[in-house]
């Protein structure tokens, strides 16, 4: 199960890719890491790096994620 890094220094919503990742597979919409990474990148969204380890804000990962499967279901 994907868990939060509890660390002084990150933001209180911020998941790493794979924790997102994970988190992504039980919406029946899976994306893979490097997607949700070009995906982030592409509509503005701030990856920050800390070791290994891409992070970002859950609520616009979740937004990033709404607006790419809309894209792909073609929905209005």
């Amino acid at each position: 199960m994907a868990t939060a890094l509890i660390s002084p220094y990150a933001a209180r919503d911020e998941r790493t890719m794979d924790d997102a990742v994970l988190l992504l597979e039980e919406t029946g919409h899976p994306i893979s890491k490097s997607t949700l990474e070009r995906q982030c990148r592409k509509r503005g969204v701030s990856l920050t790096r800390r070791g290994r380890a891409n992070y970002a804000s859950w609520t616009d990962v979740l937004k990033v994620h709404a607006a790419w499967v809309d894209s792909r279901d073609d929905l209005p």
